[in-house]
């Protein structure tokens, strides 16, 4: 009796061991499978964002004023992911710092939405109804076509899913915060990013959430972290945005290169071999320059331009603008960023020269004998984003035969040893 009790006890053990297995090795199903959210509630996805008084206003505003996106949000079957209020300011501030310092006023999220409503000039109304159209765009990369929760982001590297207006390809892929000493052992969270129509992932610009599947009435909202920049690195671009002038130089005979003073025992690549100063040259924000900078002793990289004819001869160029980019993780490591710097130009008829002592690659150096004029300056200088490109005007009509750009200060400025870096420098020459 007690050995039939004994073995029944086992049996059913085995059982339960049995079922417990083949419901972990089931295949993670999709949305119409998962466990229905605990965030539930009766309101539509639109009156959702309006119980959120004082977090979702900037977003609600534009639904309201673009034609059929509140209908979207409150009939159709849709998933949003919803920026907060703080991305839109990041957004905001990012394209005023531009338009301060090319001299313009600032323009606000209202004004673009207005479209050409009491705007007057045709070139004008054409301008503002490009830019309206273009928010419309933007807000429509957040507001997917059907129902998707966290599980359904879960096989292999994600999945692609499409944008409400224009089928915009956009990508959700599920991970999980760490949490309590365990690498990925925290919440669920999903990374969001817009493809940029490109198959390389390297060119995505992504963000994450902070919860996930709020159910409504017609669909799921998952909610962004308040750092991302609302349009990921699009807003700029599109808003408004005038591209900065011509570029001065040329690349195929003109002499560019950065110079530290020789006591530092600094040279380009020292940092990071694939991170040298041409990658500052190439035209590609996902590439950087990187180097070693010395705030206490003044060691500082400075960028030099000088311009040279087809067989390699000094020859002058007018030049009244530049740029600078922040790099691919200017927002982790902000006290790389250029916080103060100058240009200045030469009218020396031999700026450069040889190396006597080559180092590395370095075999040119700017004469020690040149008189170095200062023609911009600029201070305090806050960079809120990755990949953030500034244009910095500057009065000159005359033709100097060298340029340089010399660092001064970056971050805070508070170390005294540390980092710069910067994914794109041009010096530029506007017209008019």
């Amino acid at each position: 009796m007690k050995r039939s009790i004994l073995f029944g006890k086992y049996l059913i053990a085995i059982v339960v061991a049995v079922t417990i297995f083949q419901t972990g090795c089931k295949r993670e199903k999709g949305m119409h499978d998962a466990t229905p959210p605990v965030n539930t509630t009766n309101l539509t996805t639109y009156d959702y964002l309006k119980s959120k008084s004082g977090i979702y206003d900037s977003l609600l505003m534009l639904v309201d004023k673009f034609k059929g996106m509140k209908q979207i949000l409150t009939s159709d079957s849709v998933t949003l992911f919803a920026p907060s209020n703080s991305s839109f300011q990041l957004a905001v501030q990012n394209l005023n710092d531009l338009r301060k310092a090319r001299g313009q006023n600032p323009i606000y999220l209202s004004q673009l939405a207005a479209g050409s409503a009491g705007i007057t000039g045709s070139k004008n109304i054409e301008l503002a109804k490009r830019d309206s159209a273009a928010l419309d765009t933007l807000v429509s990369m957040y507001i997917i076509k059907g129902w998707y929760v966290a599980a359904d982001f879960a096989i292999g590297d994600g999945q692609t899913v499409l944008s409400v207006r224009g089928d915009y390809k956009m990508h959700g892929q599920r991970i999980f915060a760490d949490a309590e000493g365990f690498q990925n052992g925290g919440v669920e969270a999903i990374e969001y990013a817009d493809t940029k129509r490109s198959l390389f992932v390297a060119k995505w610009s992504k963000t994450q959430t902070t919860s996930v599947n709020i159910k409504t009435k017609n669909g799921y909202v998952h909610l962004l972290r308040t750092d991302h920049v609302f349009g990921f690195d699009e807003y700029v671009a599109r808003m408004t945005f005038v591209p900065p002038p011509p570029v001065a130089w040329n690349l195929k005979t003109d002499l560019l290169f950065p110079y530290w003073p020789p006591a530092s025992n600094y040279y380009d690549g020292q940092v990071s071999a694939g991170e040298v100063f041409k990658k500052a040259l190439d035209g590609s924000v996902l590439t950087k320059f990187i180097s070693n900078v010395n705030a206490g002793s003044n060691y500082y990289p400075t960028m030099y331009w000088f311009p040279r004819d087809s067989v390699g001869k000094t020859r002058a160029a007018v030049c009244n603008s530049y740029t600078m980019t922040t790099a691919n993780d200017s927002k982790l490591y902000r006290d790389r960023d250029p916080r103060a710097f100058k240009i200045e130009a030469t009218l020396d008829p031999a700026p450069w020269q040889l190396r006597a002592t080559p180092l590395f690659n370095d075999i040119y150096q700017p004469n020690p004998n040149a008189v170095w004029v200062q023609l911009d300056v600029r201070q305090d200088q806050d960079w809120t984003t990755n990949y953030q490109q500034k244009t910095f005007d500057f009065t000159n009509n005359v033709a100097y035969t060298g340029y340089r750009l010399v660092i001064l200060q970056v971050g805070t400025g508070s170390s005294s040893q540390t980092l710069f870096q910067i994914s794109e420098w041009t010096m530029n020459y506007r017209s008019n």
